[in-house]
C-alpha cells in the first residue's frame, strides 16, 4: 500500500515536472543557483530516505515467539503455541 502510494505521488510531480522546472528556473534568478542546488539536494536525500526506509521495513517483520516446553497446534489454523496459551495469537480463536 505505501509503495503504491509512493508511485502516485512520483507520478503526480512527473505530470507537474514543467511547472517544477520553471519555479526551479524562477528561484535560481531569485536566490541562487546554490540555494535551488541545495535544496534540490535535500529533496533528492528525502526520497531516497523514504525509498530506504520502505524497502528495509519488510526486513524488521516480528519475529515468531520462542515456545519452550510442551507445544500444541491451533484447532482452527494449525500454528503452533505453547500448551499453557489460551487463545492463539495467529487467528485469535480460543484454544481448549
Amino acid at each position: 500500500m505505501q509503495l503504491a502510494i509512493l508511485l502516485v505521488l512520483i507520478l503526480i510531480a512527473v505530470l507537474i515536472a514543467p511547472w517544477l522546472i520553471g519555479v526551479a528556473i524562477a528561484a535560481a534568478a531569485v536566490y541562487g543557483v546554490y540555494l535551488v542546488a541545495a535544496a534540490a539536494l535535500a529533496g533528492v536525500a528525502f526520497v531516497v530516505a523514504v525509498i530506504w526506509v520502505l524497502f528495509t521495513e519488510k526486513g524488521r517483520q516480528e519475529k515468531p515467539e520462542e515456545i519452550h516446553g510442551e507445544r500444541k497446534a491451533c484447532k482452527y489454523c494449525q500454528v503452533e503455541m505453547a500448551v499453557s496459551a489460551t487463545h492463539c495469537k495467529n487467528c485469535g480463536q480460543a484454544s481448549t
